[in-house]
C-alpha cells in the first residue's frame, strides 16, 4: 500500500471520531445521557439539547450500548432512511381503524402486551373502551397463544370489536374475529394515542409489574390479583364508579 493511501484511509478513520458532535462536546454528551435518563425521547433530545438530527442519537447509542435501556422502545429496530418495510402476508388483510365505526357502547376493546424484561414473557391486555374495564393474561408465547386466550376471555362478556396495534403478535387476527365474534381493527402504525384507553391501563398495570421488571417469577394469580385491583378502582369519567360497577349497571353479569 502506498503511503499516501495509507495516510488518505488514516484521515478518513479520524475524521469519524473529530466530527462526532456529541462525542467530542463533553457538555452536549452529559445533556443526552439526563434526558435519556428522564424518559425523554431522541426527538424530545435533539429540539432541547441542539443535536443536529435523531439519526446522530441513534449512532451515538449504538457506540454507548448500555444507554439503550432508557430508550422507551428498546425492542424496535430503526429501518435505514429510504429503505421500505415488507409487508407480512397478513397485513394485507388488516382492517383500519379508520373503518371502526363511532364507539359509544360496552363491548369494543383495545388490545396490547406489556412486556417483561425478558422481552418474550408478556401480559396480554384489553380494555374496553367505555368502562375502561380490563381484562388481562400471563402469556409466554406469540400469535397462537394470544389467540386461544382472546377465544377464551371473550366467551361470556360482550365483544363487539377489537382494535390492536401492529404488533406480529397480533397476526392471527381473523381466527380470533372468528372465535370471538367481533370485528378486528388496527391502528395506525406509530400512534398509540389511537387506543388511548389500552395505553392508560397498561400504564396503570405498571405500578404492580414496573417496566424492567422480570415477569419469568409472576404467575398468572399474581396479574388476576391487580386486574381485580384496578377494575375496583373508582374512575373520574365514570363519576366515580369503578369499571366493574359501570358493567353491572349496563346489563353486564360475571361470573
Amino acid at each position: 500500500m502506498h503511503q499516501a493511501e495509507r495516510c488518505a484511509r488514516k484521515r478518513r478513520a479520524n475524521a469519524r471520531i473529530v466530527y462526532r458532535q456529541i462525542d467530542t462536546d463533553q457538555t452536549l454528551e452529559q445533556q443526552i445521557i439526563r434526558g435519556l435518563k428522564a424518559d425523554w425521547s431522541p426527538d424530545q433530545i435533539v429540539e432541547r439539547c441542539g443535536v443536529s438530527s435523531i439519526s446522530s442519537i441513534y449512532r451515538y447509542l449504538d457506540r454507548n450500548k448500555q444507554l439503550k435501556q432508557y430508550l422507551r422502545r428498546q425492542g424496535k429496530r430503526r429501518r435505514k432512511y429510504g429503505t421500505k418495510r415488507i409487508p407480512s402476508r397478513y397485513q394485507a388483510n388488516k382492517r383500519s381503524i379508520h373503518e371502526r365505526p363511532r364507539i359509544d357502547t360496552v363491548g369494543h376493546w383495545e388490545g396490547d402486551t406489556v412486556l417483561g424484561s425478558e422481552r418474550k414473557i408478556r401480559i396480554v391486555t384489553y380494555v374496553d373502551k367505555v368502562s375502561g374495564y380490563l381484562v388481562a393474561a400471563k402469556t409466554p408465547g406469540g400469535a397462537d397463544a394470544i389467540h386461544q386466550q382472546a377465544k377464551q376471555q371473550f366467551q361470556d362478556i360482550p365483544c363487539q370489536s377489537i382494535t390492536y396495534d401492529n404488533g406480529s403478535e397480533f397476526a392471527l387476527h381473523q381466527m380470533i374475529e372468528r372465535d370471538t365474534g367481533a370485528t378486528v381493527y388496527f391502528a395506525d402504525p406509530g400512534s398509540p394515542h389511537q387506543r388511548g384507553a389500552n395505553e392508560n391501563c397498561n400504564g396503570l398495570l405498571r405500578q404492580y409489574f414496573p417496566k424492567g421488571s422480570s415477569f419469568a417469577t409472576i404467575t398468572n394469580s399474581d396479574v388476576q390479583r391487580a386486574v381485580r385491583r384496578l377494575n375496583n378502582r373508582p374512575r373520574k369519567r365514570l363519576n366515580y364508579l369503578t369499571p366493574r360497577e359501570f358493567l353491572e349497571k349496563e346489563g353486564v353479569r360475571f361470573r
